[in-house]
């Protein structure tokens, strides 16, 4: 039974690691490809054409077997790589950065998210949009889906208008966004947001303890828009916000162009910090290693973040020590739950519980 689904082709340069490569399919499953081979070159990527002319020549051989529809890569490629890489197999060409971005335009719902992601695609397609241009008035064929030099130099013009008129567009969201987190807070209702590593299971224990239905398909990036909803923790009551989830190795404009879903984190009174414990050691670490490293790039401090271990129900506990002491050597306690089969939900909402009181109580005495 054939697939109607777009085929893609995967190529990977350096030795990622097997969580990586899984990952990498995982995603591009995601964003509705049918993967139907992936190419690894265990060495750095190659400046012209992302893989050494070798494994090139493996590929341009696969692709005559195959016929996908895409090629992606899992490294953002530069504009030379970009071009070189569409002139030699003759193929639609796309990196792990545009993947995630084809994922977001997907699954965004709100006008804020839709914008987003176009300026972040505008922004990284100028570059290439650059080198075409540079080739053209060289007069060279500019690429597999090239047009003539005027008319891309009319939509590099076009590009640029656009983007400005997108960030006039989203500065006003944000300041809208920033008068609402002003209410809530003159409300006095502490704001709890949801986060951690992508498919960690966020938007489970947000339907559990909101009691709504959201999206979930255990799928990366089933939740791109924020989704806030007001709850009781065991006496004390929240704004609790679900937030997109994190991802290894996304570069700083993709992470700048969602601000105002990061700011909800920032914004945050509390945050909850999801992790998968039933991953192996190496899995979870990775994770871990690679959200912390998100919370330090965002200046959140770890007093401010409550580690929440989920899917207790899906591990044997054999390695579960490690994995403990690991969240321990940065933060002072955690909750272990299960999210869909309700397990400790009461213990984390009493634990949340204990860490709003106090912020409660001194907003009291600041009126």
């Amino acid at each position: 039974m054939s697939s109607d689904r777009a085929r893609a082709l995967l190529l990977i340069a350096d030795d990622v690691g097997e969580n990586r490569i899984r990952e990498f399919q995982l995603l591009s499953e995601a964003g509705g490809y049918e993967v139907i081979n992936t190419v690894i070159q265990r060495r750095r990527p190659d400046t012209r054409y992302y893989l050494g002319i070798g494994k090139l020549s493996e590929v341009e051989s696969l692709i005559d077997s195959f016929k996908p529809d895409v090629v992606i890569t899992y490294h953002q490629l530069n504009p030379i790589q970009y071009v070189n890489l569409e002139r030699r197999l003759r193929t639609r060409v796309m990196d792990r950065v545009l993947l995630i971005l084809e994922i977001f335009g997907r699954r965004a719902g709100s006008k804020e998210a839709k914008l987003q992601i176009e300026l972040t695609r505008l922004r990284l397609e100028i570059p290439r949009v650059r080198e075409f241009i540079r080739l053209a008035k060289m007069g060279e064929q500019i690429g597999f889906y090239g047009g003539g030099e005027y008319a891309i130099e009319a939509y590099y013009r076009y590009m640029m208008r656009r983007i400005a008129h997108i960030r006039r567009e989203l500065n006003a969201i944000k300041r809208r966004r920033e008068s609402l987190v002003i209410r809530r807070k003159d409300y006095g209702l502490p704001q709890v947001a949801l986060t951690g590593y992508t498919s960690a299971g966020k938007t489970t224990l947000f339907n559990r303890l909101t009691k709504e239905n959201k999206y979930v398909d255990g799928k990366p990036f089933a939740t791109l828009d924020t989704y806030s909803r007001l709850v009781n923790f065991n006496g004390v009551n929240a704004i609790l916000t679900d937030t997109i989830g994190f991802i290894d190795d996304i570069p700083p404009l993709l992470i700048e162009s969602f601000y105002a879903t990061i700011a909800e984190v920032l914004n945050a009174d509390l945050i909850l910090f999801m992790l998968d414990v039933s991953d192996d050691y190496q899995e979870f670490s990775r994770k871990f290693v690679s959200s912390a490293k998100i919370f330090n790039d965002l200046g959140i401090s770890r007093t401010s973040v409550l580690p929440i271990l989920n899917k207790i129900d899906l591990t044997n506990g054999i390695d579960i020590t490690d994995k403990l002491n690991l969240v321990e050597s940065e933060f002072s306690n955690y909750v272990i739950i299960s999210a869909k089969a309700g397990i400790g939900i009461d213990d984390l909402k009493n634990a949340i519980r204990s860490r709003l009181e106090p912020l409660i109580i001194s907003k009291k005495r600041v009126r």
